[in-house]
């Protein structure tokens, strides 16, 4: 029976060098491509990627898509949890649609994934990867993207332990800054703040974010580790890709210590 590996989110940039990388270290498997965005169309065909229009927060969604692999005699032996969304908000001012969409996708997107392909994975003793962010060590300010993260490593956690029962095994990347359109949410927050009783400090928080990412990674390096991760014999719980030693170290300090600069930093224009 023919395998196949899955990415989500395969319709962006990262998405998109995920499954480049996968077509070319996997020839032998079936990548399937899946987003809901039309920027999928812009995968080039090829006998070897099957593009699929596949909503990670509806399970219905991802039942048709099991459904219709298994018509084609195709079982997944990995998936790649890419799909994610991104923005800068404060939590405690904005509409609970806007969150509770951000944690259906990055966080329970990547639970029903594996929840709806479990008997695919159970078969062929398959491999998933989720994708984190660096960001999981500094949650702030205007930031439920990290939070989002956050729990999804939890979640991961909880997965992996399952899953390893069964012979599967479960890895974390945390990329840091990548050279997506996602960045755009970030040098473009100015012009979306509008009223709010937080705009002084998102005005003061978007002028100098920016200045704080360092370097930022090609979306093909965090690739090569998505593929490093498949194809090793024991996979590492964790990855990190060009993770920012400011934010390491940030990291470390007291509660107290990194909110006294988090305010100094929202408070000072």
């Amino acid at each position: 029976m023919k395998q196949a590996i899955i990415i989500t989110g395969a319709g962006g940039g990262l998405g998109k060098a995920i499954v480049d990388t996968c077509l070319s270290a996997f020839p032998e498997l079936l990548i399937v491509a899946t987003d809901i965005s039309p920027d999928i169309e812009s995968i080039p065909d090829n006998d070897h990627i099957l593009k699929m229009k596949v909503d990670v927060t509806d399970e219905e969604s991802i039942i048709a898509l099991r459904k219709e692999l298994e018509e084609m005699g195709v079982h997944t032996w990995a998936i790649v949890n890419n799909a994610g969304a991104s923005d800068f908000f404060p939590v405690s001012e904005k509409e609970k649609d806007a969150l509770e969409k951000m944690f259906a996708i990055n966080t329970f997107g990547a639970v029903n994934m594996v929840r709806v392909f479990l008997p695919h994975l159970l078969e062929t003793k398959g491999r998933v990867v989720n994708i984190s962010s660096e960001s999981v060590r500094l949650p702030a300010a205007f930031h439920p993207y990290a939070a989002s993260k956050i729990a999804l490593e939890a979640l991961s956690v909880s997965m992996r332990n399952e899953l390893d029962l069964q012979g599967i095994k479960l890895s974390i990347i945390r990329p840091g800054a990548i050279n997506t359109p996602f960045l755009d949410d970030l040098y473009n927050m100015k012009e979306r703040i509008g009223e709010s009783i937080y705009k002084e400090y998102l005005l003061n928080f978007a002028t100098k974010a920016p200045g704080e990412i360092g370097k930022i990674s090609k979306p093909s390096d965090v690739a090569a580790v998505v593929v490093k991760t498949l194809t090793s014999s024991k996979p590492k719980h964790y990855y990190r890709v060009n993770n920012n030693p400011k934010l390491r170290v940030a990291a470390l300090l007291p509660h107290r210590i990194r909110d006294y600069f988090m305010r100094k930093m929202l408070e000072s224009s």
